[in-house]
């Protein structure tokens, strides 16, 4: 069976919280991570080298952000690889303030240790609901707060993170369909923290979301790397029945996240993590997991990831974002990859975006 995995990822990698706060994320709002399955690398790199040939390309190494503009139809053959081989590929793609957005919904509106609604189902519909709107309206001095809070983790900045949010969902601002109840809920968190201080003297971490440490030991706060990190690894394991002991994911070279993402694996180990809303991923990973650092140069699979994790970032940021797509050719670039699905499969690409954005894509392409 299949056991190489190729990855790399598109957009910058670093944390998103940070002092002072960009939004926009030094002009890179997305985050893409693209996992491919390559049996014969050797047979990818003759195909690759007939299309450079074709398309008259140059260079040593493919890189999506030289292809995109100019080169769609290259993209779109080497992709036809991908179908015509049956690849099993896996792409998570992060709207990163919709992340904040939904880390801020999670850890201090509506957190899991106490129950606010009927059901799991109905909280998480709430979430759901309330992350897709605070990631369109909520004001910069909502993310400041949250962001002081998350950094300092004192007693002084989540009440202050908390309160700032209460204010503004007190505010005429604040339109969201469901007021009363993210007002409840997050009256609620203030109430919970407050009651349980006292005996609980790490409280403040679980409001806040879990910082990683990089080399140089420093706190790195909300990675999207991570998390797209882990569904993918959970989506392989699901792929091959709960066993990839003879697996071997090959990342792109990382100089600041290598021990991040090799620390991340160890933790699914035997882990009893389920996410009830996925039947595509199955995080119990029984084995040591084999994940490598090679440079892209040398990897035709790596270099196929970076293509597709930077295709899908920018025609997702062109379509449904700025509205700017007009070559109907991105598109059938997406047919091309749509047509790997199947109802026997979890193939494909996780929208990790609002609800709105995505229901255009979904709505679209009958996904």
């Amino acid at each position: 069976m299949l056991n190489q995995y190729f990855l790399d990822e598109s957009g910058n990698t670093g944390d998103l919280v940070k002092k002072p706060p960009d939004l926009n994320f030094a002009n890179q709002p997305f985050f893409a991570l693209s996992c491919i399955g390559v049996p014969d690398c050797d047979d990818l790199q003759k195909y690759i080298d007939s299309l450079k040939s074709k398309h008259r390309v140059q260079g040593e190494e493919l890189k999506s952000k030289n292809l995109y503009k100019s080169k769609p139809g290259f993209i779109y053959d080497l992709f036809d690889y991908i179908a015509k081989n049956k690849l099993p590929f896996y792409v998570e793609v992060v709207d990163k303030k919709y992340c904040i957005a939904v880390s801020i919904v999670n850890h201090q509106i509506c957190p899991p240790y106490f129950q606010q609604f009927d059901s799991e189902i109905n909280a998480q519909g709430f979430r759901n609901e309330l992350s897709d709107y605070l990631s369109e309206n909520l004001p910069l001095d909502c993310y400041m707060s949250f962001f002081e809070a998350c950094i300092d983790k004192s007693e002084a900045a989540l009440l202050a993170s908390m309160k700032k949010l209460r204010n503004y969902f007190r505010s005429k601002e604040f339109t969201f369909k469901y007021k009363s109840d993210a007002v409840r809920c997050l009256q609620s968190t203030i109430r919970f923290y407050h009651s349980n201080k006292s005996s609980n003297t790490d409280l403040i971490k679980n409001l806040v979301p879990i910082p990683d440490i990089n080399k140089k030991c420093n706190e790195i706060h909300l990675l999207p790397h991570v998390h797209s990190w882990f569904n993918i690894m959970g989506k392989v394991n699901k792929y091959h029945n709960g066993d990839i002991s003879d697996v071997t994911f090959f990342h792109d070279k990382q100089d600041h996240f290598d021990d991040i993402l090799i620390f991340c694996s160890e933790q699914l180990k035997n882990s009893n993590v389920k996410n009830p809303f996925d039947s595509t991923t199955d995080f119990n990973i029984k084995t040591d997991l084999n994940l490598k650092f090679p440079d892209s140069k040398k990897s035709a699979g790596i270099q196929l990831a970076d293509v597709l994790a930077g295709y899908i970032s920018r025609y997702v940021m062109e379509y449904l974002y700025d509205n700017s797509l007009k070559n109907e050719l991105y598109h059938d670039i997406f047919s091309e990859l749509i047509a790997c699905y199947g109802p026997d499969k979890n193939f494909g690409v996780n929208f990790v975006l609002p609800i709105n954005r995505r229901s255009v894509i979904f709505k679209k392409f009958n996904l």
